[in-house]
This record gives structure tokens, sequence and C-alpha cells, in this order.
């Protein structure tokens, strides 16, 4: 594999583990590429190549973009809806299905949300954004997590500290969510966002 697939498979990655892109500096010190501009020469290749797409002005702003032939791909239902307890898949609360690569979509449960607001566009999530989640009701501090608080779906990061829970949004004009305070009984984390997909039409 060239140096800008090995780049491209590496942004991936780290999103997929992370929740989030990595940043320039991050991509230089994993390949030795001592220069800012030696980075951005293989990130507008794989932008030419229609692969990914930046947001100049942020540290994190590389987005995948998944354009999955539509007679491929394994279907992960977009939950219009989500009531209390899990996840439902029943028609009623599917509002749309999006075709997956199978490594993304491998694993019982997947299934994806449509982002509502603008709470995590420090992460560079924006409105309409499509979070696919993985079921995990333990996940580790500082993965992106979708939530249900009462009725209502979210997406925040989480950060455990001591014995303290944080919602935290990526955005400073929204405030912090803490679990511990507003009591677990109105709170069910759903799962860690996988990836995030911007829909094209």
């Amino acid at each position: 594999m060239d140096r800008k697939g090995q780049i491209y498979r590496y942004i991936k990655t780290e999103i997929s583990r992370k929740g989030l892109p990595p940043t320039i500096r991050e991509i230089g010190n994993r390949f030795n590429i001592s220069s800012t501009n030696g980075v951005r020469y293989f990130l507008n290749k794989l932008e030419d190549d229609g692969l990914i797409e930046r947001q100049n002005r942020m540290a994190r702003g590389i987005r995948i973009i998944d354009r999955v032939p539509a007679s491929t791909g394994t279907p992960v239902p977009i939950l219009g809806r989500v009531p209390a307890g899990k996840p439902s898949f029943s028609e009623e609360n599917v509002e749309d299905t999006i075709l997956l690569d199978s490594s993304l979509a491998k694993g019982s449960g997947v299934f994806a949300v449509r982002v509502h607001g603008d709470s995590m566009v420090g992460a560079g999530i924006n409105d309409g954004d499509i979070a696919v989640v993985k079921p995990n009701p333990l996940p580790q501090s500082g993965e992106i997590v979708v939530a249900l608080i009462e009725d209502e779906v979210t997406l925040k990061r989480i950060i455990k500290k001591g014995r303290e829970v944080i919602l935290r949004p990526e955005n400073d004009d929204y405030p912090e969510l803490n679990l511990t305070k507003l009591g677990h009984d109105r709170i069910r984390i759903l799962g860690s966002v996988l990836t995030i997909i911007r829909r094209f039409y």
C-alpha cells in the first residue's frame, strides 16, 4: 500500500477507535513527515480522489466520505425515534437505511442516528450528519457516545472522573451534563460512535 493509502487507512482507524480524526501533526508524527505541507500534499490527493473532505479552519476537520455502491454493503437502520430502554428496529422507529462497508457494520445491533444541532462541531460533527453507533453500555472515557436523556437522543463525549461521569459537548455554547447529579434513572448510554457520515443528496 502506498503512503496515500496508508494515511487514509490510519484516518479511518483513528475515527473508528476515538470517534474523531487525527490532526495534521498527528499524521505527520505517525508517518515521519516533518513538514505540515507534506501531510497536506497527501490530504489534497485524498480529497481529489473523493475519499475525504476537509474543513480547513478546524484542527480535526478531516471527514471520511463513505460512498458505498447501492448494490453492495450491509444495511444499517437510521432510527428516527429511540424508545426508552434500548434501540428498537421496529418499522415505526426506522426512518431510513444506509449501506455501509461490512467492516464498519459488523457486530450485532449496529444502528445509526441523525445528528441534530451543533453541540459537537468541535469534533467535526455537524447538524444533519449520521452517526453510526455500536451498542456499548460501558464506553471508555474519551469516547463519543450516543445517550438517551429521558426521551431525547444526544451525542456527547463521555468523561469519567473518579465517581463522576460527564457528557461533554464540543462547543463552548453548551454546558456539560453531569450524569451522576442528573441520576442514572434518567439517562441511558446507548452506544459508542463508530464513525460519522455526511449524507450527500
